[in-house]
């Protein structure tokens, strides 16, 4: 029997889902309520603010689903170029990302600039995300998959930008496919480097 949701973990739940489909802005606390099926009351009980909601709701639920939608390692019995395309071959088979984006870029994109708290909380994920993808760059200098030139930090960099920025497009622009199609682009720029 699966364990049944304490009202804290609904409100989480709730705040990501609306979050990210609506962005910071749009989301009241109302709607939220009203779809955790919770009073205002009991919000209160756990979170001053609707900022304080949403940032409990980056730390336990964004952090978590970013490392789920980006898994960034490299897999057994395969080459670190191949656990990448495995990685974006996953990405685009997830019909929330392709549809919404990643929703950590959406965040920063709406609240980074504007608030210091969210700046640090989305940036401190972000810069998790590019060590990630950083160190098995660097696995793969390592095994000599990949030639000492390939500047692992700036190129993870580049790689996270430009998947994000491939997922930001509209709903109606962004399919499976043309994710795929475009990030193929990403993994032309990395056979530069491959020995």
């Amino acid at each position: 029997m699966p364990k049944k949701q304490t009202t804290r973990e609904k409100l989480l739940d709730i705040t990501f889902q609306e979050v990210y489909i609506h962005g910071y802005a749009a989301t009241s606390v109302d709607t939220i309520l009203k779809k955790a099926k919770v009073p205002k009351g009991s919000m209160y009980h756990h979170f001053k603010s609707k900022k304080e909601l949403v940032l409990a709701m980056v730390e336990e639920i964004l952090y978590v689903k970013m490392d789920s939608f980006f898994k960034f390692e490299k897999e057994e019995g395969k080459s670190v170029q191949e656990s990448l395309r495995h990685t974006f071959v996953r990405i685009s088979k997830n019909k929330l990302l392709i549809t919404y984006g990643c929703p950590l870029y959406r965040l920063m994109v709406e609240l980074s600039a504007v608030d210091k708290e969210f700046d640090e909380v989305l940036t401190l994920k972000a810069t998790q995300m590019k060590e990630g993808v950083q160190s098995l760059l660097q696995v793969g200098i390592d095994i000599g998959e990949f030639n000492d030139t390939l500047d692992t930090e700036a190129f993870a960099g580049f790689m996270l930008n430009a998947g994000w920025g491939i997922l930001s497009l509209s709903p109606t622009l962004s399919t499976s496919k043309s994710f795929m199609v475009q990030s193929r682009y990403i993994f032309e720029a990395l056979e530069r480097y491959t020995n």
